[in-house]
């Protein structure tokens, strides 16, 4: 047991994408074929492991990142955040013949947004870049993942925390053709509502229902060991143990949605990685994705310790 264990901190390593962003306001999004002018743009840090990463590390978390850039300008700026907020960045690499990845987000004048991705060196990892993380996941009290790095990758990590009894956090976001055990591996598995049902569908080979508790319910039945379901404003859903309870969230006046749900997942890893109860965790998580939904970008807009949290 290490002495940040003794100490309960809990020790997080995520292992996942790192991009730089390219937000885009609109005053309403493009319908198809259709030309509009935009209201300004700015380039910041993102990237969903990234994201979470900063999110848990500014408000006080032992984190360690893994992930992939690659060189110049672009990779020293969509780590900037993270090396501020104090994350362990030496399983962060560089590939040299792969860009950095890139998000290229639009956000409209009521705060939605729509997001496409260009993976980069995001795209290179590979299981046995992940074998060669082994120690890390031995030595960490919570591994966390996305869907934003290769299926066979998170496969092997899955695998990697089940070999040393490490707790695996997968937010399967966007879904992606990760193996039926890696599904039942995560404790818990993280998705939203079109995430937990493209999930559930994948599992059992059946439609999923419309209704989101039942989603959650059937998850659970197919093997998941305990789920969270994000559902923007309404909260989330929890299934851990016997149980399903509904986790209400704070209301704001949201300015800027990008990288919310990232937010919400860093501050869970990092209440369950200090050992609270997955309902206490959630409670917390859906007051900082509240918090980072009043502020314009990703990592830019998530809170630090000394923050006051709505609600």
């Amino acid at each position: 047991m290490t002495e940040q264990n003794r100490t309960g901190q809990g020790r997080i390593l995520v292992v996942g994408s790192v991009n730089v962003d390219l937000v885009l306001g609109v005053p309403r999004h493009p319908e198809p074929g259709e030309t509009i002018a935009g209201t300004g743009s700015r380039r910041s840090p993102g990237g969903k492991g990234a994201n979470q990463a900063c999110a848990a590390a500014r408000l006080g978390g032992d984190v360690r990142f893994a992930g992939r850039t690659g060189t110049g300008a672009d990779a020293d700026l969509a780590l900037d955040l993270l090396r501020r907020a104090g994350a362990d960045l030496t399983a962060t690499t560089e590939v040299s013949d792969a860009e950095t990845g890139l998000a290229v987000v639009t956000v409209d004048e009521a705060g939605e947004n729509s997001i496409v991705i260009i993976a980069g060196a995001n795209g290179s990892w590979t299981p046995q870049d992940i074998e060669e993380l082994r120690a890390e996941v031995a030595a960490s009290d919570l591994v966390v993942s996305q869907g934003e790095i290769p299926a066979a990758a998170v496969d092997q990590l899955s695998q990697l925390c089940a070999e040393t009894g490490t707790r695996f956090l997968l937010n399967l976001a966007p879904v992606i053709d990760v193996a039926e055990s890696t599904l039942a591996m995560a404790d818990p598995l993280v998705v939203n509502e079109s995430e937990g049902r493209l999930a559930l569908t994948a599992l059992t080979g059946s439609d999923a229902p419309d209704d989101d508790v039942a989603t959650v319910r059937r998850l659970r039945e197919a093997g998941v060991r305990s789920v969270v379901m994000t559902r923007g404003a309404r909260g989330a859903i929890l299934a851990a143990d016997a149980e399903i309870s509904e986790i209400g969230s704070p209301t704001v006046q949201a300015v800027d949605t990008t990288g919310a749900g990232d937010a919400f997942v860093g501050a869970l890893a990092l209440g369950l990685a200090r050992g609270e109860s997955a309902a206490d965790a959630c409670r917390r998580a859906a007051r900082v994705g509240a918090f980072a939904v009043t502020r314009h970008g990703a990592q830019p807009s998530y809170p630090q310790q000394e923050d006051v949290l709505p609600g």
